[in-house]
């Protein structure tokens, strides 16, 4: 294949995981190994195709295994005690959200995936609390109505 359609492929999975896809670095790493088999035959190293696919699965497959989930825990989270610190945060959602659904929203200037873990819907427009996080997912809570829970705090 021509150098210069593994640079476009590289650069497109590359380009879907950073803007459209959350697909945990995974896509990252097939598009780089992508861009490096194309620099290569731009280099002159002049594989046959099979040659450039067996390349490209290597350095696939060992960067993954090798790199993936410590660049993904360096720039996710999964660092030691991140969970706490996300946890207690606010979140606005702006869909209804039934019991274990999964929407997104923006948090600490990011968008994340977040799941429903409280024992009823939260309705489009509400704001819902962090309960911890679990990867790249947040797990929350709908906060009480002010009418609910809250009317013997607000009356102190």
């Amino acid at each position: 294949m021509p150098w210069w359609i593994w640079l476009i492929g590289g650069l497109a999975l590359m380009g879907v995981e950073l803007t459209a896809v959350d697909a945990a670095f995974y896509l990252m790493f097939l598009g780089a190994s992508a861009v490096l088999v194309g620099l290569l035959e731009l280099g002159g190293v002049g594989l046959p195709a099979w040659g450039q696919w067996l390349v490209y699965a290597i350095l696939a497959v060992t960067s993954l295994v090798l790199f993936r989930k410590r660049l993904y825990d360096s720039l996710r989270g999964g660092l030691p005690g991140y969970e706490s610190v996300a946890a207690g945060g606010l979140v606005h959602v702006a869909e209804d959200l039934a019991v274990g659904g999964e929407t997104r929203v923006r948090y600490r200037g990011t968008e994340w995936t977040a799941r429903n873990l409280g024992p009823g819907a939260i309705v489009a427009d509400a704001s819902a609390r962090v309960v911890r996080a679990e990867g790249t997912v947040l797990e929350i809570k709908g906060l009480a109505p002010v009418g609910a829970a809250g009317d013997a705090e607000q009356g102190a």
